[in-house]
């Protein structure tokens, strides 16, 4: 019993002094952990304000000082008490580098390219605050967190314009139907313009899993997917049953129509223009019918115009040389310095002939003229170059682009089939003269030439207040902008008659002023073609003279996220 009681006498104490030191070390355990969870804190705050000054983010003028400012204001209003130095900012981007479908965070050199801040903290602690540090230690405490935030926007341009008329749409869309009598009346085509597809219905009705297998169909089930959701019996759904019978629309796979940036994740709420989707469905299928046709689809589209000075009768060739597409992406740039999403209004060029009868003007008592114009316009692209997210109780983002309209050019002459440009020509010109003139017919060699040139506008902002959340009886809405530019007043139109001959005699200065009338005449009916039929045209294709119409539809905040403990990785 004494060697019992001795033997507790010396455990005891070692126990107690066990079980102390135990206890210390689970409390300081739990403040470690503690301390960690707090540290956690500060950096998921602080990359969550970082990311909303990122390039897809930040609006007009994202940069890597504001980003820093962001993170740290919002650590230490999360009770971050280090040196600002301990805090590390970077911005990059959050992707899947590999096929694990792991997400991971990569670092950018340029804030152009970036969506996402990672934010990380390493901490120096004493194992135990009651301890010996000299006999237990220090720990570095590491904690990180990397938050993207980015607004997704739907462009197009395509023609979503309330000034097309029903005449001018169903003229093309009966070339492509190969029925020159074809009419879509104005409640058909107030029910293209006015009209959204939800993506998630869309991808129900096609019976397609997502966005890339929906990109894989080819353009009569999409046209069919369009109808079956917009209802069959409805003015929209018989307009695309029509398009259903289109020669050539199987060779047109979705991607052509709709481009979806490489990465993007599309909400299934997102919603896409009617008229933008079947304009560029049209186009498409017109570009593979006119290499069958001699490089032309024929518009049957014919124009009686009187100007007051003359009749005219014109009808219209039609060569599309790229058609424009539906464009869902972000507002920043790939790893090249390219702006990631990209849209187009759609390359064309007209070919006219108009008959042109001059009424009696002065000494003039008649002039018929045979004058084939040439118009080549489109080409106008734009990028999504800027976005500011939405935050706090602020529920709208902003929109800004990039555009770049094309040179707008007429003229007198052909196109050439190949490549869509003008191959000018001059065309003959008799006259008859009063019986005041002893010689009876002017002659002359007529040449008419134009362009309206090209411009460049940076950062327009096309909505400042696009709302991420719609109204449920008002639905969501487009952001229509329509840059004009001059129109057809910018063209900068030159007439001009050259070897005029009356008779076998050339022209004497007594008749110069009849020379300048005619041509002004002339000037006057080529710009009453241009105002009549040539600016309505292309504008219901999404470009005008000298002008290009883009549409917001559709944008989102959906691919927010904070990630802790994110992977880094390294490269391109």
């Amino acid at each position: 019993m004494r060697r019992q009681r001795g033997a507790l006498t010396v455990l005891t104490p070692l126990l107690l002094l066990v079980i102390i030191i135990l206890s210390v070390m689970a409390l300081d355990g739990a403040r470690l952990y503690s301390l960690r969870g707090e540290m956690q804190a500060q950096v998921n705050v602080a990359a969550q304000a970082g990311a909303s000054a990122t390039q897809s983010c930040g609006g007009l003028a994202p940069s890597s000082a504001l980003i820093r400012q962001r993170a740290l204001a919002a650590a230490q209003a999360q009770g971050y008490a280090g040196e600002d130095e301990a805090l590390t900012v970077s911005t990059g981007v959050i992707e899947v580098p590999g096929g694990d479908n792991v997400l991971a965070f990569r670092p950018v050199n340029f804030i152009e390219e970036s969506n996402a801040v990672l934010v990380s903290y390493t901490r120096n602690e004493p194992i135990s605050l009651l301890l010996p540090e000299s006999v237990f230690g220090t720990l570095d405490i590491t904690v990180n967190a990397a938050a993207r935030k980015e607004v997704t926007a739907t462009l197009s341009a395509a023609g979503s314009t309330a000034s097309v008329d029903a005449g001018i749409v169903g003229a093309l869309l009966g070339a492509v139907l190969g029925d020159p009598g074809y009419v879509l009346d104005p409640t058909d085509l107030d029910s293209l313009r006015n009209t959204t597809v939800e993506l998630g219905e869309l991808l129900t009705e096609l019976g397609v899993a997502d966005v890339a297998e929906l990109l894989t169909l080819d353009g009569q089930e999409l046209a069919a997917g369009l109808r079956d959701v917009a209802g069959v019996a409805s003015p929209l759904g018989q307009v695309l049953d029509d398009l259903l019978a289109a020669n050539g629309i199987s060779t047109v796979q979705v991607s052509e129509v709709l481009d979806v940036v490489e990465g993007t994740q599309v909400p299934v709420d997102s919603e896409f223009p009617l008229y933008d989707l079947v304009i560029s469905l049209v186009l498409n299928v017109a570009e593979t019918q006119q290499d069958a046709a001699g490089g032309f689809l024929d518009v049957p589209l014919d124009l009686n115009l009187n100007t007051g000075l003359a009749n005219v009768v014109a009808t219209t060739d039609l060569r599309v040389g790229e058609p424009p597409r539906v464009v869902v992406g972000p507002a920043r740039q790939d790893a090249d310095g390219n702006w990631r999403t990209r849209f187009y209004a759609p390359d064309v060029s007209l070919r006219l002939n108009a008959e042109i009868d001059l009424l009696p003007l002065g000494l003039i008592n008649v002039a018929t003229l045979s004058l084939p114009l040439a118009v080549n316009a489109g080409g106008a692209e734009g990028a999504f170059v800027g976005a500011r997210c939405a935050t706090g109780t602020r529920n709208d983002v902003a929109v800004i682009l990039d555009l770049e309209r094309s040179i707008a050019r007429l003229g007198s002459g052909s196109i050439d089939p190949d490549n869509g440009e003008i191959i000018p020509q001059s065309v003959s010109l008799s006259v008859l003269s009063s019986a005041l003139l002893p010689i009876t017919v002017l002659e002359a060699d007529l040449t008419v030439a134009g362009e309206v040139p090209g411009v460049t506008e940076n950062n327009v902002v096309i909505s400042d207040d696009y709302p991420l959340y719609c109204d449920a009886a008002d639905g969501c809405y487009s952001d229509e902008y329509t840059d004009t530019g001059d129109g057809v007043s910018g063209l900068d139109l030159d007439v001009d008659l050259s070897n005029v001959t009356v008779g076998t005699l050339p022209i004497g200065v007594a008749l110069v002023p009849l020379q300048n009338t005619l041509e002004s005449v002339l000037g006057d009916v080529v710009e009453g073609l241009a105002v009549a039929l040539v600016n309505p045209l292309l504008e219901a294709l999404g470009v005008g003279l000298g002008g290009v119409t883009v549409t917001l539809s559709n944008a989102t905040q959906g691919g927010s996220q904070v990630i802790e403990n994110v992977p880094v990785v390294m490269g391109n």
